[in-house]
């Protein structure tokens, strides 16, 4: 009998027996189905210095590589003479800017692949480094600075997330030691070490070789030239931990890559253990409701889907903390401050990011001024306001203080901007310029209830049919009266329809800007098309009372049933802190005999409002301005007359 021969195929274990010269028919296995595995989680907590810790010669050692720091960041004054003093001089040269903070004792812990230090967001503290070193096969490696992420505060919040740092990789350690400095030398409330063992899954060791290829859909749709990827469900995402993120950018501007911190040596079968981990840490240990990246490489090629949508849609990462919105970020999973990547992970980002910039049209060798949106620490090069200029396709480090992607890696930009560039030429010249496969949806007109203002809380917009979709999306950005409204780059996803209409809500006090872009039948987006513009009435108790005598009054007749009567003159109402007002819009009552009401912008009147009528009605005035303007809007009676407001709103741009 011959032996056994198995040959391993892209989708199936094929084996081929042969009994006396007789071909036995070919059995196909199929290759594990990836699944969830839940990710086990441990913490050492950082209260501050520990004593024995600090003894230790090694304790403050330079990390391997060193970390980019602030250029305003003042060394530590204490920094290291008497914890080395063989290396003394040495160590003081190398320290960190800041004052050491925290210092862990060796802290055993569970086996981990990945780890990272969080903190309480917004405690005041600023962090100046981070650095870790683990135990991997019984031996200690050496200190590695982890750059922190600040939770991007351009879109929306993160309600209850954490600070912290990049994601750490191992390839299964077992021990953690932790420092961390900061400018005045108290660590940050809620200091801890997270460290994720992910588990692993028998599909593991087979991780890309069911990798989705690109579709097949009609040329130019900006997918002929998408790299394999290994979608969530390919490397066992657990959809439970976290949430599809609903804001996403209107259109692509950047491309950041990334790298993580740790360990560049994990093997192909670890790689999407790894990724699950990084996605523990970011959901579990930082509180995010999804993976932070839109990518991951690793040092096999292998490119997996990070955020949700990420394939098709360009939701809002937290690549880079200030610049998320309107850019997307690649990670490539491994340390490269003095590590350069492997040629099978450079191909594999230049072709996502090729990919992105064919399908969304970005010029790859150009220029653009990116916002700085703010974030929750001071890691932003720039203030929250600046318009930097940056190259396309950049590192983390070109808008951020930190060192990723690396010394090594950032240095070979220029090639990869090079490279995709003509990949992406390339692409324009074989299939031509991306375009939509469905047109641009055309709203049909709003009622006066519903524009410029939205006068009740839920209403039905629509739209007409756009030939070759299936179903709509519809997308809103919006703002409080007191703030400006984002930009066109942030979009928030409310809801997907398979008709012609969304019934929408919308808070008090908000300005909105409502659109919907259609999806055709292999989920491709069409360009986003607007609806209206408009605004929600002021909310009942933001209408302060500051002089003149104001009674509550209630009626199923009034607007939200209840309203603000006074029979005195110069009592007003007032809505202080507007921004940008064009009109401002009163629901008043009318009879005969009642009063007039100044309506005024800072000391300025722009109307008067006669609410002295034939018969008793309630209606809305609308007092236009002269120009666009901010400030306190004031309603002031001028008569000793009955006057009752029932709803303020402000007509906004």
């Amino acid at each position: 009998m011959r032996p056994l021969v198995r040959h391993l195929t892209t989708t199936s274990l094929v084996l081929v027996l042969s009994v006396g010269g007789v071909l036995l028919p070919t059995v196909e296995l199929p290759l594990p189905e990836a699944a969830a595995v839940p990710p086990k989680l441990d913490q050492v907590r950082l209260t501050g210095i520990d004593p024995a810790a600090r003894r230790d010669p090694s304790a403050l050692r330079a990390v391997e590589g060193h970390a980019e720091v602030r250029a305003d960041a003042q060394a530590d004054p204490q920094a290291d003479p008497q914890a080395d003093p063989q290396a003394g001089a040495q160590a003081g040269a190398d320290a960190a800017p800041g004052r050491l903070a925290a210092l862990s004792g060796r802290a055993e812990t569970l086996r981990f692949l990945v780890a990272g230090v969080t903190w309480d967001a917004g405690t005041g503290e600023e962090v100046t480094e981070v650095a870790l070193r683990v135990r991997e096969d019984g031996r200690w490696g050496a200190w590695q600075s982890v750059g922190v992420e600040e939770i991007g505060a351009d879109g929306a919040g993160i309600p209850g997330a954490r600070a912290g740092t990049e994601p750490f990789l191992s390839t299964g350690a077992g021990a953690v030691q932790a420092r961390v400095r900061t400018v005045s030398g108290r660590p940050p409330s809620g200091l801890r070490v997270d460290v994720v063992d992910p588990g692993a899954a028998a599909a593991d060791a087979n991780v890309g070789a069911d990798a989705q290829p690109p579709g097949s859909a009609n040329a130019a749709t900006g997918d002929e030239i998408r790299p394999p990827l290994v979608p969530r469900s390919g490397w066992g995402a657990d959809e439970s931990l976290g949430e599809t993120w609903p804001e996403v950018s209107g259109r692509l501007d950047a491309m950041y890559v990334h790298h993580t911190a740790g360990t560049n040596s994990y093997s192909r079968s670890q790689s999407a253990a790894i990724v699950r981990g990084i996605y523990a840490y970011h959901t579990r240990s930082r509180g995010w409701p999804d993976i932070g990246y839109q990518f991951l490489v690793d040092r096999y090629g292998t490119v997996f889907v990070g955020r949700r949508e990420a394939a098709t849609d360009n939701p809002i990462g937290a690549q880079a903390g200030g610049f998320n919105t309107g850019t997307i970020g690649v990670s490539a999973m491994g340390n490269f401050v003095t590590a350069g990547p492997t040629s099978s992970l450079l191909r594999s980002l230049e072709r996502v990011l090729a990919w992105k910039a064919y399908r969304y049209h970005v010029p790859v060798t150009g220029s653009v001024g990116l916002p700085n949106g703010g974030s929750s620490g001071s890691g932003t090069r720039s203030d929250p306001g600046d318009v930097v200029r940056v190259p396309r396709i950049l590192g983390h480090s070109t808008t951020n203080w930190t060192a990723c992607p690396g010394e090594e890696l950032a240095e070979r930009l220029p090639a990869i901007r090079r490279a995709v560039n003509a990949m992406k030429n390339a692409a324009l010249d074989r299939h031509g310029t991306v375009r939509y496969t469905t047109g641009e949806v055309s709203p049909r007109a709003a009622t006066p209830g519903q524009y410029p203002i939205q006068w009740p809380a839920r209403t039905r917009f629509s739209w007409a049919r756009e030939p070759g979709a299936v179903r709509y999306q519809v997308l809103e950005r919006y703002a409080g009266y007191w703030s400006p409204m984002p930009n066109e780059r942030y979009w928030r996803r409310i809801v997907t329809v398979s008709g012609t209409s969304a019934n929408l809500y919308a808070a008090e006090g908000l300005s909105v800007q409502y659109a919907v872009r259609a999806v055709d039948r292999n989920g491709q987006l069409g360009p986003i098309s607007h609806l209206v513009r408009t605004s929600r009435p002021v909310p009942f108790t933001s209408t302060a009372r500051t002089t003149g005598t104001w009674v509550r009054v209630n009626h199923d007749a009034y607007f939200r049933d209840r309203a603000w009567s006074t029979i005195h003159a110069d009592s007003r109402l007032v809505v202080s802190d507007v921004e940008r007002v064009t009109q401002v819009r009163v629901m008043v009552a009318t009879a005969p005999g009642r009063g007039r009401v100044g309506v005024y912008v800072g000391a300025a009147r722009v109307g008067v409002i006669n609410t002295d009528a034939a018969s008793d009605a309630q209606r809305v005035y609308t007092v236009r301005l002269p120009k666009t303007m901010s400030g306190r809007v004031t309603l002031r009676t001028l008569d000793e007359a009955r006057v009752r407001v029932s709803g303020v709103a402000l007509v906004r741009w």
